[in-house]
């Protein structure tokens, strides 16, 4: 029996439409992988771009309170034995011992067959030589420290003046003066903030000139709250750099509170299931670790359960655990 044309065309449909259906499906499918593969790529990327990532920090954080200082040393200063030029022997800070001549004074002598005589200036102490002074060198002093009125000490002005090699000076005017930094060195001190009721007189503080955590000084708090008036104190350290040999009104903080070793900033710590952690990379995908946290101080907190080499990021608001993080 013969078939006819038109159903041989619809045989040839029919067999066609399913193959055309496959071939729609395999490419949906591919579109579908290649998006995902896309938005993988590019949601890496973007993370990987977003995210901050650095080892761990290891150092020093510390609280401090600011305060203004007046420093009270054991000096004395060195008046010219007559008018002329000044001649400098000992330069400015260098020190010195007990008798040695720090400067001359050239004078002018009709008995001189040069015309001038040289004056020597010797230090009565041993101890820095400076060459500026602001009058208060006698007034000052350790001997002094609890008989001095506050208020006068804290408005006196305080003019140094720099006396320079070849000036002219008269006779019995202040030139030089030695400050024996060995010695105990008294601070007044005006703070801004709250101390810590539970420091009493002779305990030890921290104390910074610089603000920072290297250059420390252990003082001894000799008064607190001096006349009755809150936040003044008095302060001892038992010797001192040579960059407190100058000045007689200062900055310096009190160190509240200190705490060295491994730290992160505040907003690095996740918590899981209510215990603290942060997340960090280890082969490329992002792992949440666990650590205690030991001071919160300011944005930072100190912590232990980590090493060196780890690897915390410091935004992870960004990323959760097993997220791909590569090449951070």
């Amino acid at each position: 029996m013969q078939t006819s044309r038109h159903e041989t065309e619809l045989k040839v449909r029919v067999k066609r439409k399913p193959t055309g259906v496959l071939r729609k499906l395999i490419l949906l499918i591919i579109i579908i992988y290649i998006g995902l593969a896309a938005y993988r790529f590019i949601h890496d990327l973007v993370i990987t771009r977003l995210a901050e990532v650095e080892k761990i920090q290891r150092g020093v954080i510390q609280t401090t309170i600011p305060a203004e200082a007046i420093l009270i040393r054991n000096e004395r200063a060195l008046n010219a034995p007559g008018s002329g030029r000044l001649k400098v022997i000992v330069p400015e800070g260098e020190r010195v011992r007990v008798g040695q001549v720090v400067a001359q004074v050239v004078s002018p002598s009709i008995e001189s067959s040069t015309g001038e005589i040289l004056l020597n200036i010797s230090a009565p102490m041993a101890g820095v030589v400076s060459y500026r002074l602001d009058g208060l060198e006698e007034i000052y002093t350790p001997g002094n420290v609890h008989e001095l009125d506050l208020e006068k000490v804290i408005s006196f002005p305080s003019d140094t003046r720099q006396i320079l090699a070849g000036s002219r000076v008269e006779g019995g005017e202040p030139v030089a003066r030695i400050v024996n930094n060995l010695d105990p060195l008294y601070i007044f001190g005006e703070v801004s903030g709250d101390i810590g009721t539970g420091i009493k007189e002779n305990d030890s503080l921290s104390i910074s000139f610089n603000n920072d955590d290297k250059d420390l000084y252990r003082a001894t708090l000799v008064k607190k709250n001096l006349r009755e008036k809150s936040g003044r104190i008095l302060l001892s350290i038992p010797y001192y750099e040579k960059e407190l040999v100058t000045a007689r009104r200062t900055k310096f903080w009190i160190v509240t509170d200190r705490h060295e070793g491994y730290y992160v900033p505040a907003q690095a710590i996740v918590k899981k299931d209510g215990t603290d952690g942060i997340y960090t990379v280890y082969k490329e995908q992002v792992k949440w670790k666990q650590v205690e946290i030991i001071a919160r101080i300011g944005e930072n907190v100190a912590v232990s359960g980590v090493t060196p080499d780890i690897k915390v990021i410091l935004n992870p608001e960004y990323v959760k655990e097993g997220f791909p993080l590569r090449n951070p």
